[in-house]
């Protein structure tokens, strides 16, 4: 059976969140600068809260247009503008995976509530609840 595909590639100017989980739908977006590299996760799509200067702060990181990979330098920068972010401080760069992310997609791990219930110290600002510790992906507008 074919899976279900969504195109992000006219996702408005922000950033979301690919969580992967095994939903039958792949996403899809044009990432890496000038190579339009077609990343892809299957998963749920989720909305980040985070402030238009974050995004663009995020977005305007030194990503090496066309390779794939990013520095330990981004991702220290990407987690401390995620930390600074009720929204988003359930997520940080997945260390693991930095030889595989690209301008535009950028592997995260999540540590989500696995209840609304749970979540009794009301600490957590984040949209989704019942994912427990995953994996997913942060994605924007490609810069191309």
């Amino acid at each position: 059976m074919m899976m279900k595909r969504v195109l992000l590639w006219d996702i408005p100017d922000e950033i979301m969140l690919v969580v992967e989980h095994p939903s039958g739908v792949v996403y899809q977006n044009q990432v890496g600068g000038v190579v339009c590299w077609q990343a892809e996760l299957e998963g749920v799509l989720s909305p980040l809260d985070v402030s238009d200067d974050t995004v663009q702060r995020i977005q305007k990181c030194p990503y090496l247009s066309g390779r794939e990979g990013i520095s330990a330098e981004i991702a220290d920068t990407i987690d401390t503008l995620l930390a600074s972010e009720p929204g988003a401080r359930f997520l940080k760069v997945d260390r693991t995976r930095l030889g595989k992310s690209w301008e535009a997609w950028v592997y995260v791990l999540i540590d989500s509530p696995e209840s609304r219930e749970a979540d009794t110290a009301s600490t957590y600002y984040g949209p989704i609840y019942g994912f427990g510790v995953a994996r997913g992906v942060l994605t924007w507008p490609n810069s191309d």
